[in-house]
């Protein structure tokens, strides 16, 4: 099944220089570890870092063409370096302890592109066993009860298995910002600076970057020395850079690019590990843990904290959804959906009559049923084209409860066809922006015609039509649905949110971000305001899930209704009707309201009924 992640287009972060850098293959290995790359079938090293020499204490030139065991002496290293090397093998029990130079090492292998990695880092002893720190880090994710609890325990947590001098949560924000949301410091912190609150550009996590961080692959530079280069045999037998030959994704030890070093190192960070929180391949945001000096988390801390990120993710989820009370909204949509559909005999009945009676019994029809309970009814229409819902009336509660089902501030329903209409609920465009905006799905907007699951959603309106602050300002979110297959659609709106924001330093300008200082590190973290708008608070997945089976299910009624229906509201004869629902006066009282026939159906029961 495809993620409703597929289904959400929020704002795009401003094209970047360094957005293109070759991250994945940048053809350098961090220094402090070996990298091997292997021919499985022969059991060759193809490529092997520069470093091999200064941390095995073989020249690379004695490793390339050979097996990686020409670097090793140790009876038990050399048995487990055959088991790793033996023929077919695709899975491995990492890490491989090994030794070389009177030294301990851990070797974490794995396969990629039909080449077997074996990175080679010195071992370190873990602050905690493996198994204390899994029972810890889910016993304190578990007990957590809200949203921001959980930030702040496992900024906590990260801080207890890795012992470093400050933890920062960071959570992605439209347009590829972020803010530090929660933030731990070791009682004895080299790195007293509090970054909590602050936001950070955009451009300080490169697109490239991102796109490994979607793999769920952490990322550790326990030092922020020079990267060395990764080598191959070149023709003349001499070792030679690799360049770009090999795609380093998921490995340990890929190489840092300079900028990224001097950044840290402005920061006065010696030693930082990053590790990606995913939701449905979605980077929500990062943990980024820093420490004053060099400092080494041998690999099953760094499963640990792995496994904590999942852990994470999976309680947000949770919480997210509780604090938006999404189970109460599910109930609201059955109810909602159970309205709509038992008001169809009433509406029916009253559509299929001719005559005299015909405009006064359909008019007492749909006040019967609430005008908003039969804005989603296959048989409305209106003269306008247009109704706009007036709050704090008994029969403006179906309308209510249709912003409280997506938490949005204002709802359109638009029918398609001749005698369409729009239907405003709370803060919206008008209704001709609103049918504008319907008209640029299939164009500047996804088309639902082979969507798995139909809906769209966006915190950033503007990024995707030629929108202007009158339009930003109230519907910056957009939450849309297909009714059926004619055209017809329900859409929710959010204002812009406007936020008063503390950056990490100036933001760059459109200017700097396509110039060369987009190569330099950046040294500037100082306080700085600047406002942060463009976007609406973001959809929650599960909105947009309960979005899309409201507007699914709204279309099975129609559909079941338009099979029981003999001729649809589009083909009667005479004008539609309207209901102004900003006047005061009764709408229905000067139309005839003696002649409601008696064969009518009674409405079915519903809080949303405006009569008895």
């Amino acid at each position: 099944m495809a993620s409703i992640r597929a289904h959400v287009w929020n704002g795009r972060p401003a094209p970047c220089e360094h957005d293109t850098l070759p991250l994945a293959r940048i053809g350098t290995v961090q220094p402090h570890g070996v990298m091997m790359v292997v021919v499985p079938e022969t059991g060759i090293v193809e490529h092997v870092s520069a470093n091999v020499q200064e941390i095995l204490g073989i020249a690379p030139q004695a490793v390339l063409g050979h097996a990686p065991t020409a670097a090793f002496r140790d009876a038990e290293s050399l048995a487990r370096l055959a088991e790793i090397l033996r023929p077919g093998r695709r899975y491995f029990d990492n890490p491989t302890p090994l030794m070389a130079q009177g030294r301990r090492f851990e070797a974490i292998c794995h396969i990629r592109d039909g080449r077997l990695f074996i990175e080679i880092e010195p071992y370190v002893e873990a602050e905690h066993d493996y198994q204390t720190m899994v029972a810890t880090a889910l016993d304190a994710v578990s007990r957590q009860t809200t949203v921001q609890g959980l930030f702040e325990a496992a900024a906590k947590m990260m801080h207890f298995v890795t012992r470093y001098d400050r933890v920062k949560l960071y959570r992605f924000l439209s347009h590829g910002h972020g803010v530090v949301a929660a933030e731990h410091h070791a009682p004895n912190s080299q790195l007293p600076h509090s970054f909590l609150g602050y936001h950070f550009s955009a451009s300080d996590v490169p697109e490239n970057a991102k796109e490994i961080l979607r793999t769920g692959k952490t990322r550790q530079k326990p030092t922020q020395r020079g990267s060395v280069p990764l080598l191959t045999m070149g023709g003349g037998g001499e070792p030679v850079l690799s360049g770009d030959a090999v795609d380093m994704t998921d490995c340990w030890l890929r190489g840092i690019h300079p900028c990224d070093n001097g950044y840290n190192r402005n920061l006065g960070v010696g030693s930082n590990i990053i590790f990606p929180i995913n939701i449905d391949s979605h980077v929500w945001g990062l943990f980024v843990v820093h420490n004053k000096e060099e400092k080494f988390l041998n690999y099953d801390s760094r499963v640990v904290i792995e496994q904590l990120s999942m852990m994470f993710a999976s309680r947000l989820v949770e919480l997210e959804g509780q604090e938006a009370r999404i189970a109460d909204r599910q109930r609201l949509s059955g109810e909602m959906i159970a309205t709509v559909d038992g008001s169809q005999a009433m509406l029916a009945a009253a559509a299929a009559m001719r005559g005299d009676h015909l405009t006064s019994a359909r008019l007492h029809a749909m006040h019967a049923v609430s005008r908003h309970v039969a804005a989603l009814a296959p048989t409305y229409v209106s003269i306008s084209g247009v109704e706009v819902a007036a709050a704090g009336r008994a029969e403006d509660r179906f309308s209510s409860d249709l912003l409280r089902l997506a938490d949005a501030d204002g709802a359109a329903v638009l029918r398609a066809g001749p005698a369409g209409h729009v239907h405003l609920v709370g803060v919206t465009p008008d209704a001709l922006t609103v049918r504008g905006i319907a008209s640029l799905f299939g164009s500047r907007l996804p088309s639902f015609d082979s969507a798995e699951w139909r809906v769209f959603a966006t915190d950033a309106l503007g990024d995707y039509t030629p929108a202007g602050p009158e339009l930003r300002a109230v519907a910056s979110g957009l939450l849309a649905a297909p009714i059926g297959n004619r055209g017809d659609m329900i859409m929710w709106f959010r204002r812009e949110r406007v936020i008063d924001a503390t950056w990490a330093g100036r933001p760059p300008t459109a200017a700097e971000l396509n110039s060369e200082k987009m190569f330099r590190s950046r040294d500037d973290f100082a306080a700085h305001r600047a406002p942060l708008a463009g976007a609406s608070r973001p959809w929650l997945d599960q909105e947009i899930l309960l979005a899309a089976q409201f507007a699914s299910a709204i279309g099975e009624i129609w559909a079941r209704q338009g099979r029981g229906v003999s001729a649809p509201a589009s083909d009667l004869p005479g004008d539609p009707v309207v209901v102004d629902a900003r006047s005061d006066a009764d709408p229905f009282a000067s139309r005839g309201a003696g002649t409601l026939p008696a064969t009518l159906p009674a409405a079915p029961a519903s809080r949303w009924h405006s009569v008895a």
